[in-house]
């Protein structure tokens, strides 16, 4: 093997170093559990069980028990279930798909940065994405971003190199299924299809590469977004409850988020030094997209996600425009800024290697600085581990669908179907008696309730479950939770 490969594979090899230890040390500081994770997990076990690809916690104003999957794409759950069914636990298989998908997103954003610059600008652009804050905990929490983030770099590597190196018509049918992939993963690789796809034919690709490539990238998702199209009359899936916010509150958001989420901590903590890092920070992007490099590539990608986060929570009822909605951008913006920095030092060798060497230093003492502001094992593990046991000792042996609003972990806790009436501003519209109605002539004859929730349900739930005439008849509780039955 020649000196440059082996340069490669050492790069390679300390790039796999430095993602297993991040993992390593997450792991034990991280639940590895959301409401989301949950709503995986059930669709997964749906699949495992034979029913397809449909959830069994459903919002109250869906049709009925079970309901077709289309709040999320598909590819996530399935790969737990492929996971699961060799033999691994269900939960424990959503947490590896997620760290297998972070080491393997950990080589691809290298070799990413590997066609930006060389060996120490691509070590460097990648030791500084990985340590984005979040980023690791996502690879040990049962998310769908980091398996969204592999296949979309993947998708960007396999692209450059068919239109900047004339890898051929294999190889852009590949690289287009990565992005199709990474759409049938998380929605926003949607907005991405026409984006990089434009990207790939505005460069050197030939006319036969640019087909293999349209057709690989639509044969993934196409037929998702047509099921969607016929199950929900919609291609993104169901109906989503409308925003609350302004379209300005989102662009806001999505600024703090980059400040908060992106920036360093020694220069996001006070606004003097924030406002202008965002500000170069936005002069790096600009710079990018004016180039012709793979700088140009991974700010557009960058730039389009977090414009399309911005866009839906001014749209829809959704989590505000940080953590996990904006993660998926930041390693991109990332690469944009280490190749502008590059090119602004270009005649500077010593000084990019200084700016390089701070830069590494700070992001590493602010990643040990977060693992040991983080317990272990941490504090809302044993709270959940809590909830999961009171709710199998309230819940007892019954059977049948429940009316709640911690449905997803109900249905971990009991293996219950459960209807979800989420708190505002996530649900479509207010519960009501029609609903009652509807779903008791479904078989719903149970309710149980987060007591610390029960006054954000509604007045109809306020009524409800607040005891004297007219309530539903309150049954027993436990670790926080009130279990009723639907009485007249």
């Amino acid at each position: 093997m020649s000196g440059p490969a082996q340069g490669a594979w050492r790069d390679r090899l300390a790039v796999a170093v430095v993602a297993a230890a991040l993992l390593v040390a997450s792991w034990p500081r991280a639940v590895g559990f959301t409401t989301d994770s949950d709503a995986y997990l059930d669709v997964a076990g749906n699949l495992l069980g034979g029913h397809g690809l449909v959830q069994r916690v459903v919002d109250f104003w869906r049709p009925g028990v079970p309901d077709p999957l289309g709040m999320w794409p598909p590819l996530y759950p399935l790969a737990i279930a492929a996971l699961a069914r060799t033999g691994v636990a269900l939960p424990l298989a959503a947490r590896l798909v997620a760290a297998l998908a972070f080491m393997a997103f950990a080589l691809a954003i290298h070799a990413l940065a590997r066609r930006a610059g060389g060996r120490g600008f691509a070590l460097t652009a990648t030791l500084l994405a990985l340590g984005i804050p979040g980023l690791a905990h996502a690879g040990v929490t049962a998310w769908s971003e980091t398996l969204y983030l592999a296949l979309l770099a993947t998708a960007l590597v396999g692209a450059w190199d068919v239109g900047e190196r004339g890898a051929g018509v294999a190889r852009a049918a590949l690289a287009g299924v990565a992005l199709g992939l990474a759409a049938d993963t998380r929605y926003v690789g949607v907005a991405l299809l026409p984006v990089v796809s434009v990207l790939l034919l505005t460069s050197g690709a030939g006319r036969r590469e640019r087909l293999a490539w349209l057709m690989g990238v639509l044969a993934p998702i196409v037929p998702w977004l047509v099921r969607n199209f016929v199950v929900f009359g919609h291609a993104l899936g169901p109906a989503r409850a409308a925003a609350t916010g302004s379209a300005l509150a989102a662009v806001t958001g999505v600024a703090r988020a980059a400040r908060w989420d992106f920036l360093p901590g020694a220069l996001s903590n006070a606004v003097w030094s924030a406002v202008p890092a965002l500000a170069a920070v936005g002069l790096a992007c600009v710079w990018a997209v004016r180039t012709r490099g793979v700088a140009r590539w991974a700010a557009w990608t960058a730039v389009v996600q977090l414009a399309i986060v911005a866009v839906a929570v001014a749209s829809f009822g959704i989590n505000a425009p940080e953590g996990r909605l904006t993660l998926v951008a930041w390693p991109f913006l990332m690469l944009a800024v280490c190749g502008a920095a590059r090119a602004a030092l270009v005649r500077a060798p010593q000084a990019a290697a200084a700016v390089a060497g701070l830069a590494v230093v700070a992001t590493a003492v602010g990643v040990l600085r977060g693992f040991a502001a983080l317990p272990v094992p941490p504090p809302d593990a044993a709270v959940r581990g809590r909830e999961l046991a009171g709710l199998r000792a309230l819940m007892g042996t019954g059977a049948g669908p429940v009316l709640s609003d911690a449905g997803h972990l109900l249905r971990l806790a009991t293996d219950r179907a459960a209807v979800q009436i989420p708190p505002r501003p996530y649900r479509v519209r207010e519960f009501t008696a029609a609903d009652e109605s509807a779903w008791r002539g479904r078989g719903v004859e149970e309710a149980v309730f987060r007591a610390a929730n029960r006054g954000a349900l509604g007045d109809y739930m306020a009524a409800r479950t607040a005891g004297g005439a007219g309530a539903w008849a309150g049954v027993d509780s436990a670790a926080g939770f009130v279990r009723f039955r639907l009485s007249p």
